[in-house]
């Protein structure tokens, strides 16, 4: 493919990256289109077991990142730490029950959140840098031209963050996608502080080995996840990758139990949903390269923790 034709096109914009069943199939080795993972939820004192169905024919490397980390542990014995009404985000904090707990008893949970020892970034840049997580987006490093005029990219710096496959990131599936629905998993960008937006364009490989500039907010996230536990979330399907749905009615059924027990307790315990939380400003994506700035979020932190206690890969 020539990308003379396409220089103008690809400078400063996203390019529409149609992809097939076929070309995702081709761009890297997989075993099965859907393997699954199975995911166990503990919430006062009780287990919920759920198995997942990852679409890794419509979100190759999203499903790849996912299963890398779950296959190096990193998601177990970690919290929910943004409790919302239709969507619950964990992915980035371990749980300490003793340091928790006071945490939550003497209103210092922003220095939980802070701590090293339960914020995981270092963990997931090291595991990064150890080479257990495949690389799919890039500093740009220009580009040059071969004899006949077609343009090549230079190699540059592999970043930890991964390629957004979702449509506003030029991602197209074929033939439809499933959309944002309960029980639905996704991966999670915190939204970033760009000054210069022209210049904070990265390079990103797709499933078939193409090379595309987009923005570099679409191709952001690390370890974070959503869960979707309301039939609505804000986190629409065109911005965020959606890459994996309950395998069948049994775990959704898991999952009722989890949100009913959720709301059983908070009806006991408190008067809503936000007196179950406790309002934390923390400090996210510390090792920004692009952004070159930290992040300052505002979680809602479950008084009671739900628990990740462990995200198993079952099928491949």
């Amino acid at each position: 493919m020539s990308f003379k034709r396409l220089k103008h096109a690809l400078i400063g914009v996203a390019v529409a990256a149609t992809v097939s069943v076929s070309a995702m199939l081709s761009g890297c080795t997989i075993e099965t289109s859907h393997p699954r993972a199975r995911i166990t939820v503990e919430f006062n004192n009780t287990e919920y077991v759920m198995e997942y169905t990852l679409y890794r024919n419509m979100y190759p490397q999203t499903v790849r990142h996912f299963i890398e980390l779950a296959e190096a542990g990193f998601y177990d014995n970690t919290i929910i730490h943004d409790y919302t009404t239709n969507d619950l985000y964990g992915g980035g904090f371990a749980y300490n029950s003793d340091a928790y707990s006071e945490a939550i008893s003497d209103g210092s949970m922003d220095d939980y959140l802070d701590n090293p020892s339960y914020y995981l970034e270092d963990d997931y840049n090291q595991l990064f840098e150890a080479g257990k997580l495949t690389p799919s987006v890039y500093k740009d490093n220009g580009y040059t031209y071969d004899k006949n005029g077609n343009m090549i990219w230079n190699d540059g710096e592999a970043l930890s963050t991964l390629y957004g496959e979702f449509k506003n990131n030029g991602h197209i599936v074929e033939n439809g996608q499933r959309g944002s629905e309960y029980g639905a998993l996704k991966m999670f960008y915190n939204t970033k502080i760009v000054e210069d937006s022209a210049s904070a364009q990265v390079l990103v490989k797709t499933a078939g080995g193409q090379m595309l500039m987009c923005e570099y907010q679409y191709n952001s996230a690390t370890s974070l996840f959503a869960l979707q536990v309301g039939n609505s979330s804000s986190l629409s399907t065109s911005s965020y990758v959606t890459f994996a749905y309950l395998s069948d009615d049994e775990d959704e059924a898991a999952l009722d139990d989890l949100t009913d027990a959720i709301a059983d307790y908070i009806d006991d315990e408190y008067n809503s949903d936000s007196d179950y939380t406790v309002t934390v400003s923390t400090t996210v994506d510390r090792y920004e390269e692009i952004g070159e700035q930290a992040t300052e979020e505002e979680y809602s932190v479950p008084k009671l923790p739900i628990i990740i206690k462990s995200v198993k890969i079952t099928k491949y």
